[in-house]
């Protein structure tokens, strides 16, 4: 019975197996949860003893607004071109800027939809779609919301993987050249998963030069103490306000892992 079971499990496809392996429960729970438990007591003893310690309060206080500096804005950027870049209207609008403008009067927007869709092909008999949209307000955030399927066709049947993510992300570095940001989020699985979970993800882009860039981007969450990633790295060829982008997408999706070349386009309004 059980060479039986381990037969049907090899010969099902990566979709069927990222799914069953996504769908198992941690039995782990309760140990962590009671360990958590013990450290929140620890903890609390030693916020009493701050409390009561001025240079423990000292300490604490620096080591927060240096934490805030390196996470969002040190003191020296705050007077830097950077801390007042704002969104173009779209890359290279302008031969010597990307996603981002030093304040002028004319090449900015206060906010901007970027739309992309790319193909992604494993095989002839495995491929996938990732539409999504970007949309970046407020100078430095951007909210970016995607749906991805995957299609697999096995001998006796066609098998299907989707799964949505929102990402609410903030560009830490906007120069004009280059642009860097983290994020967090959330990522849903769905078909016979139907869970979700915390996404948290970062990526930049490099303007080289007119009309190309470099993008590469990492997001991931944890579902069953397993991992649901993706990677990408991709090269894009601007026109006017669109692009064609090309390149590697990554993705790992419970024990299967997916090795695919993509190829899309993108459009900003």
């Amino acid at each position: 019975m059980l060479f039986f079971y381990s037969e049907t499990y090899g010969q099902s496809g990566k979709l069927n197996k990222a799914k069953q392996s996504l769908s198992n429960t941690n039995n782990t729970g309760g140990a962590v949860t009671k360990t958590a438990t013990s450290t929140t007591s620890s903890d609390t003893l030693l916020d009493n003893d701050d409390d009561t310690n001025p240079i423990a309060r000292i300490i604490f206080g620096i080591a927060a607004y240096s934490f805030y500096g390196v996470l969002f804005e040190s003191p020296w950027e705050m007077k830097g071109k950077m801390h007042d870049a704002e969104i173009a209207y779209y890359p290279y609008k302008q031969a010597n800027y990307g996603n981002f403008v030093y304040t002028d009067s004319t090449n900015y927007t206060l906010a901007r939809l970027d739309v992309y869709n790319y193909f992604l092909l494993e095989s002839n008999t495995f491929y996938g779609n990732d539409f999504g949209v970007d949309f970046k307000f407020l100078k430095r955030f951007a909210l970016d919301v995607n749906y991805t399927t995957f299609l697999e066709r096995l001998p006796n049947k066609n098998d299907s993987f989707h799964m949505f993510s929102a990402l609410l992300k903030y560009h830490r570095i906007r120069t004009q050249r280059f642009n860097a940001w983290f994020g967090i989020g959330f990522r849903s699985i769905f078909n016979t998963v139907n869970k979700t979970r915390f996404l948290w993800g970062f990526g930049g882009e490099l303007f080289v030069k007119k009309p190309i860039s470099i993008m590469a981007s990492h997001k991931w969450a944890t579902i069953n103490s397993t991992s649901v990633r993706n990677t990408k790295l991709f090269l894009k060829y601007h026109l006017k306000n669109y692009r064609i982008a090309s390149g590697y997408a990554n993705y790992k999706l419970g024990v299967s892992e997916i090795k695919a070349f993509s190829l899309g386009i993108e459009a900003s309004f």
